[in-house]
């Protein structure tokens, strides 16, 4: 059967032999396997002592002129009986037009996700380089896959054997999957190689592994990326390497050696399994290292969504180990919320024109960082279900310039930035109107003692009049902490004093721990500059906790005995402090 065209011919079959064959062919004894045979050409022995399950279908014959000439008769009058035969005409790549030529005819006759056995034995010698590069393209982009790839080494006086080139298939794949991981963090490419089709637990184990790293470092998992890469680097010194030279591979103990080097800045120093083995990772520099050079890895390969998000949780990490709270700092309402809050809270009142000198150039710099990278991370996070353009806008594009500058130059460095607002910690903060009746504030107090803990200063919303009642509701309540009188000149309809209180009494919010706000008790008007200043406490990040008191006794009952402790009853536990700032 001789078809002298270049279209791809399925009916060849399934598995074909590429050959090449060259000028003045001529007999010599073959060697495979302990098995010998004589033929003219190399392609004809092949045959011959391929075991009858490796025996390809069908025959593609790359042939340039004088090989189509002296050789084709050859290998067709041996063969024609038993396969089905075809020419691949190609020139003798004497130009650079002559390779592109060679190349496309090669490729273009063999059929997408054929099976392949190739023999280099004859032909001019970038002959066989030029196949070799077809076979890689086919195999790489055509889902061809290469059963078998030789080279008779012709011996004069003693038999020729073939030697097995498909190791030198594999390591391009190598090499590639190696510069993937490098420029990626996909370990994907590397996953395929070990899963050649071969039942291998070994290789079915390391693939397992080196997948899991990937589906920890692309997402920006610090900690599943280092347990991953901690169990790949136990494989590598010995199973690995074994499982390289079994399969022949040239330079495999270098190509582990390399992987091992790409793995190790993310490995976890101590690597643990079995159930609850985050909480064994301890929080220290080294750590906060390790996960910082995957931050810096992401950005570098351009994953910018994970890079901003685990950027996000670095800093709070870094701030709930520069508090101290390392024994909890996977426990999010712990450590990592309050955390979070004490960066929102530094980033609100960096923005308050009124209140930000109360921070350093350093705090403003970190909070401004925090506000940048929350509404980048967010908006990444949403998808870009948001008006901010980020790929391409401006503004999205000098934000991450400014947060990328920021964590290179100064977070990454460990700054010695102060953590605390304003010059000391208010601690728990009370905000309680005061009516004509001081039992409301006696209340608030001691709902707040009950469930909180006991106030280090009150803001006591008053008029002229209510403000000398509080002195004696301290006294019943047994309270000695700081006492500010917010008085109102008009407790009735005073509207325009709202936002002049508010303004006023935020830098009483700026250290505190939390604010307890109860809304009830007074006029309208201090109930609703109760509310107004718990927004206030809210927008500055700080937990808001508000509530009600409910006092069931007739108006003449309350008069007659004033210090009867109302019922509380809690309208939220937390309000207003959004750490993630998310509503940006």
């Amino acid at each position: 059967m001789h078809v002298d065209d270049h279209a791809a011919d399925c009916s060849l079959g399934q598995h074909l032999l590429l050959s090449v064959l060259g000028r003045n062919p001529r007999p010599a004894s073959y060697a495979l396997k302990g098995q010998k045979t004589e033929a003219s050409l190399a392609s004809i022995a092949l045959l011959d002592l391929l075991p009858p399950e490796d025996r390809p279908d069908g025959v593609l014959v790359v042939c340039t002129p004088e090989a189509k000439l002296e050789s084709w008769p050859t290998l067709e009058r041996a063969l024609n009986r038993d396969y089905a035969l075809k020419v691949v005409d190609v020139p003798t790549g004497e130009t650079q037009k002559d390779i592109d030529r060679f190349l496309l005819n090669v490729t273009n006759a063999v059929p997408r996700q054929a099976d392949l056995t190739v023999d280099v034995t004859h032909g001019y010698r970038h002959l066989s380089f030029l196949i070799y590069i077809a076979v890689l393209y086919l195999a790489a982009l055509r889902g061809v896959r290469v059963r078998g790839a030789y080279y008779g080494l012709l011996r004069e006086g003693e038999s020729s054997p073939f030697l097995d080139l498909r190791p030198l298939l594999k390591l391009p794949r190598w090499l590639h999957a190696l510069e993937v991981l490098r420029e990626t963090g996909s370990t994907a490419p590397m996953g395929e190689i070990l899963d050649d089709g071969q039942p291998n637990q070994l290789a079915t184990r390391i693939k397992r592994k080196l997948l899991g790293f990937s589906k920890g470092y692309l997402p920006g998992l610090p900690l599943e990326t280092g347990r991953q890469a901690s169990e790949v680097r136990e494989y590598i010194p010995k199973q690995l390497t074994t499982l390289l030279d079994k399969h022949q591979l040239p330079l495999a103990r270098e190509l582990s050696e390399t992987l091992d080097g790409l793995l190790a800045p993310f490995a976890l120093a101590t690597p643990g399994g079995g159930n609850g083995w985050k909480q064994r990772v301890v929080l220290c520099r080294s750590e906060l290292e390790r996960q910082a050079r995957i931050i810096d890895q992401l950005l570098n390969h351009g994953n910018t969504a994970a890079a901003l998000g685990l950027m996000n949780e670095w800093t709070v990490s870094w701030v709930v180990w520069r508090l101290g709270w390392q024994g909890e700092w996977l426990d999010y309402y712990g450590a990592r919320d309050k955390a979070a809050k004490l960066l929102k809270a530094m980033e609100a009142v960096g923005r308050d024109p009124e209140l930000s000198h109360l921070l350093t150039d350093e705090q403003r710099e970190l909070g401004r960082f925090w506000h940048y990278l929350s509404s980048l991370r967010n908006g990444y996070h949403h998808h870009g279900m948001r008006k901010q353009d980020l790929v391409g806008g401006k503004q999205s594009s000098d934000t991450f310039d400014c947060v990328t500058y920021f964590w290179r130059e100064a977070l990454r460095s460990f700054p010695d930035i102060s953590l605390t607002l304003g010059d000391s910690s208010d601690g728990r903060v009370l905000v309680s109107p005061i009516g004509n009746r001081p039992g409301v504030l006696f209340s608030a107090s001691h709902a707040c003692c009950e469930k909180y803990g006991e106030p280090s200063k009150w803001l006591v919303v008053c008029s002229s009049e209510t403000a000398e009642l509080i002195p004696e509701a301290a006294k019943r309540s047994g309270y000695g902490g700081t006492v500010v009188s917010l008085r109102l000149e008009d407790p009735y309809g005073g509207i325009s004093e709202i936002e002049q209180m508010v303004k006023a009494t935020k830098i009483h919010f700026v250290g505190a721990d939390e604010v307890v706000v109860n809304i009830t008790g007074g006029t309208t008007l201090m109930g609703l500059v109760a509310e107004r200043l718990a927004e206030a406490a809210g927008r500055l990040a700080r937990p808001v906790r508000r509530f009600g008191l409910i006092d069931r006794r007739s108006p003449q009952e309350q008069e007659a005995e004033p210090y009867r402790l109302g019922e509380p009853f809690w309208l939220n536990d937390t309000e207003g402090s959004n750490a993630d700032n998310d509503s940006d």
